[in-house]
């Protein structure tokens, strides 16, 4: 029994090593993200110009007919903070590699 959770520790301890060193938070997955964030806040911005030619009558209905997510204004606010998001995320590896 002793040993199997010695095996256990010592796997937990190298995977904890692992994803500090190539996690979401290392200086690469935060850039990565930042590249994924980038369409996203695009597909935001061109579903709030679909709900926006809806509201104005230029285009067809909106695939999401009622609820929060059926408002251009909420698509406008996501498209926005996820390019900010990206934005930061991507300057930040550069600001650290400068400190050094």
């Amino acid at each position: 029994m002793i040993g199997s959770e010695m095996i256990r520790s010592e796997m937990m301890r190298t995977l904890l090593g692992f994803v500090q060193v190539s996690g979401p938070h290392s200086p690469d997955g935060l850039t990565l993200l930042g590249l994924l964030l980038t369409p996203v806040a695009a597909s935001a911005g061109a579903l709030a110009a679909w709900r926006f030619g809806v509201d104005a009558g230029w285009t067809s209905r909106f695939f999401i007919a009622g609820g929060f997510l059926s408002h251009w204004q909420v698509w406008i606010a996501f498209a926005v903070s996820a390019q900010v998001c990206a934005y930061i995320l991507g300057r930040a590896p550069r600001r650290a590699t400068a400190a050094c």
